[in-house]
């Protein structure tokens, strides 16, 4: 194993380079937001102030928000890239680093949160439980609720965290294999490989979103 010195100088180096190479703040859709989540352990391991300044950076070109739409009634959980998707996991990855951030004051601000525990906790509220159709969307989705309740001591965030980790499991969770599905469409044996066998990667859409089996959300 590298020694720790090792490991914090590649660590420097890889994110140093690519803030340089991205100055400009991107969207917060999860191709983006993923990698301030890492950069915020970056920070905590370094203490490197610039990588804290580079996330509120971004944190404010966005305006603390995932997607933007106010009109609840149109808010959608299936995937998309435009502000109607406010309940897709994609887009509450940011909450993240938002909350993060917004644990490093001294000095609660508490509009750094503000768009999280408003989405969060609208969706806690609802009957449904088929949030997270997909494997990845336990990684984005799950810590925003954990992180949030260890903030607000509400015990909804972790109740509705259960209740949607429970359908997620369930048709994606392969027991023999000790994996998970990417999604529901790759289930077995629905879906196999051109030899019988269970897939586990595949990502591929076929080219057209509307081949996405029943299993998979509609919108609110």
């Amino acid at each position: 194993m590298p020694q720790k010195k090792t490991t914090l100088e590649i660590i420097k180096k890889i994110n140093n380079y690519w803030q340089q190479e991205n100055p400009k703040p991107k969207w917060t859709f999860w191709d983006a937001a993923v990698y301030y989540t890492d950069n915020m352990e970056a920070y905590q391991i370094t203490k490197m102030d610039a990588y804290k300044k580079y996330a509120e950076s971004w944190a404010e070109e966005n305006r603390w928000e995932g997607a933007k739409s106010k009109d609840k009634n149109n808010w959608k959980y299936t995937y998309g890239e435009s502000d109607d998707f406010v309940l897709f996991g994609d887009w509450q990855i940011c909450f993240q680093t938002y909350i993060d951030l917004y644990s490093l004051d001294d000095v609660k601000d508490n509009n750094k949160i503000f768009r999280a525990k408003e989405v969060m906790e609208y969706q806690m509220k609802t009957s449904k439980n088929n949030y997270w159709w997909w494997a990845d969307g336990l990684f984005m989705a799950m810590p925003v609720m954990t992180k949030l309740y260890t903030i607000t001591g509400n015990q909804q965030y972790l109740d509705k965290l259960y209740e949607c980790f429970q359908y997620a499991d369930s048709p994606m969770y392969d027991k023999a294999e000790n994996i998970y599905y990417r999604d529901a469409k790759y289930v077995y044996p629905k879906h196999k490989t051109i030899n019988g066998e269970k897939i586990f990667g595949q990502e591929t859409m076929e080219g057209n979103l509307q081949v996405w089996p029943k299993f998979w959300p509609t919108s609110l």
